[in-house]
């Protein structure tokens, strides 16, 4: 089965990791997995690397414009035909709502995730697009419980028109090595916070330094932010009015991420939403104790108390009383750790992920669907 993994993004965030390791672990399923997107570098880059097909779409200025979207549709129909695509799986909301038509007219069945909220929460009419979608056959996906009653009050979908399938990410080494520590000037018994996500508003790392600055220097803390953004001047200002710019690391887009995590003590990302974060997975995966905002799916991942603390949007006081917490007990660190990791062993590895996709394939890809209006 040839699967087109569609995705336009610019960005290196959660969809995109899951995009990459769908691609990589059907290739070990003897499947034949072909990434399409619009010529992304980093995308690209990472593809490659891992020995992923490739197909650069055509036609970007039509994608982008709604005059010229009607062509685009057409000429994405026989893009699909001539790779010979068997089921297109596209991820985030444009590349769903387009592929959907395009999918009809090419009788190639058509699975769409939806890895956020807040497309649609801030221009409501959107969901229009979606339910048009649906109505056009394609089977759309969320990745957190959160996510489907949002879109299933929004849109009405019925019970048959969602499915819920988590975000997996593959469990790293449960001991922290503290390998890179010393690349970035840090010491062994340094207080290591790190954050991974785009550094763009939703993410709120003002929070983060907020309640960063307010820790005990006797700590040694240190907080890296890691991925880059618009926001960077800014934060880095923030950084050096509140007096601790010395402390924070800017680390921008980075490929070593899972040694950055197994350098650290405690992870937090306080964001104002989230879809099912593929960061926090990482970090409870390698045994961090987790320090997230209670929106989006973050509830399904982290246990309050158990693997980590739960804190409302832009409760500053809390988040500072959490990771001082944290900051003073290694044993509460170790403790809430690995229990971290064990939950992502049992529920959200990427076996797990990549069954309920294969299923979900298997079943769209009908004799019907599979032989309507092919051109090859």
């Amino acid at each position: 089965m040839r699967i087109g993994q569609f995705i336009d993004t610019e960005s290196t965030g959660g969809a995109e990791t899951v995009v990459l390791e769908l691609c990589r672990l059907l290739q070990a399923q003897d499947m034949e997995p072909v990434l399409l997107h619009f010529g992304s570098a980093h995308l690209s880059e990472r593809a490659a690397a891992w020995g992923i097909e490739q197909r650069i779409v055509p036609g970007k200025a039509d994608y982008k414009s709604a005059a010229t979207l009607p062509r685009f549709i057409w000429q994405f129909r026989r893009f699909l035909q001539l790779q010979r695509i068997d089921v297109l799986h596209s991820h985030l909301f444009d590349p769903i709502t387009t592929a959907a038509p395009a999918c009809l007219l090419a009788g190639i069945p058509h699975v769409g995730t939806l890895h956020d909220v807040y497309v649609v929460a801030e221009k409501p009419a959107r969901i229009r697009l979606l339910q048009a979608a649906s109505l056009l056959g394609t089977r759309l996906v969320c990745v957190s419980r959160h996510m489907e009653r949002f879109y299933r009050q929004r849109a009405r979908f019925g019970r048959q028109a969602l499915q819920v399938i988590y975000n997996g990410v593959s469990l790293m080494p449960p001991v922290p090595t503290g390998r890179l520590r010393p690349a970035l000037g840090l010491q062994a018994d340094d207080l290591v916070i790190a954050c991974v996500g785009r550094l763009v508003g939703l993410k709120n790392h003002r929070l983060l330094l907020q309640a960063f600055s307010r820790l005990p220097v006797a700590l040694s803390p240190h907080l890296l932010l890691i991925g880059d953004g618009p926001m960077e001047a800014q934060l880095r200002q923030w950084a050096g009015e509140l007096g601790i710019a010395a402390r924070v690391h800017l680390l921008g887009r980075r490929t070593d991420v899972p040694e950055l995590l197994t350098s650290s003590d405690i992870f937090a990302l306080v964001s104002d939403t989230e879809g099912l974060s593929c960061s926090i997975l990482e970090a409870m995966s390698v045994g961090l104790p987790v320090v997230a905002t209670a929106v989006g799916g973050n509830p399904e991942l982290v246990v309050d108390g158990k693997t980590g603390f739960l804190i409302a949007p832009g409760d500053a006081a809390g988040l500072y009383a959490r990771l001082l917490a944290l900051a003073r007990e290694p044993k509460l660190r170790q403790r809430l750790g690995q229990a971290g990791r064990r939950r992502v062993a049992a529920r959200f590895s990427l076996e797990t992920m990549l069954n309920g996709y294969l299923r979900l394939y298997r079943l769209s890809a009908t004799p019907f669907g599979a032989a309507v209006g092919r051109d090859r």
